[in-house]
């Protein structure tokens, strides 16, 4: 009878032998995937890198929500590149890092995915107060030409009472 997969007795067949563990696909799929993110990342690296260069080139603001983002972006790709990269010479090793690599290649990108939702939450928000705030500067002049008009209206009607009588 099988274990649970999550406790430590090794998986067993009805005699007690244990069952083999083999990889779920073969070395070939998992070389192939392997080049085909490292492809990603790479071209992923190499353009958030070209923007950064134009930004740099046109006096674009330095700091701003679009560089923070491409830094960002461009660290991200780096690191998972590396990591990628490292799976061509010897996955078992790859996966057994010290504590500082394995933190930084396989920990960090995801605080750096946080930062960049949060970076992108917070220039929404930036935009959209910006917006509500111009949308209500404009429902306030039109209520003040509103007004204008009112005042004008009713105004002109006492002239033209006051010259009828």
């Amino acid at each position: 009878m099988a274990s649970c997969s999550n406790s430590s007795v090794p998986i067993t067949i009805g005699n007690g032998t244990p069952i083999p563990v083999i990889p779920s696909v073969s070395g070939k799929v998992t070389h192939s995937l392997t080049i085909c993110y490292l492809g990603m990342y790479c071209i992923l690296f190499i353009s958030v890198y070209v923007q950064l260069w134009l930004i740099l080139v046109y006096n674009y603001k330095r700091f701003s929500f679009q560089t923070v983002f491409l830094f960002l972006c461009a660290f991200w790709s780096a690191l998972r590149a590396t990591l990628f990269s490292f799976y061509f010479k010897d996955t078992i090793a790859a996966n057994e890092l010290s504590l500082f690599p394995y933190w930084l290649l396989y920990c960090f990108p995801v605080c750096l995915q946080f930062f960049t939702l949060c970076l992108l939450t917070l220039y929404f928000a930036q935009v959209c107060i910006c917006c509500y705030i111009v949308s209500q500067q404009i429902i306030f002049f039109i209520n003040c030409f509103l007004l204008l008009l009112f005042i004008g209206d009713v105004q002109s009607k006492t002239q033209v009472c006051c010259k009828s009588k």
